[in-house]
């Protein structure tokens, strides 16, 4: 079993272990052709992260602002 995920593969390779096949499979896919689905794919895997080690995170904030409202991180759910 992967005991630390280190990239977006490791992450899946996690879930379709763990997370019954129908309903991995549907995340897992996109509408249709795929089109839309492996064009992120191919988006995403253009971004470059830069790994920043040994920085001084002391006052560093994720809190921020939503719908006027503030946050302490800009994470947000949404229900049909």
């Amino acid at each position: 079993m992967l005991e630390n995920a280190l990239t977006i593969a490791d992450l899946k390779e996690r879930a379709r272990r763990r997370v019954p096949k129908m309903f991995f499979d549907y995340a897992d896919s996109g509408a249709w052709t795929e089109g839309t689905y492996r064009a992120n794919e191919d988006d995403f895997a253009k971004i470059l992260l830069r790994q920043r080690v040994l920085v001084d995170m002391t006052n560093r904030s994720l809190a921020t602002e939503m719908v006027g409202e503030p946050v302490s991180m800009p994470v947000a759910l949404s229900a049909q």
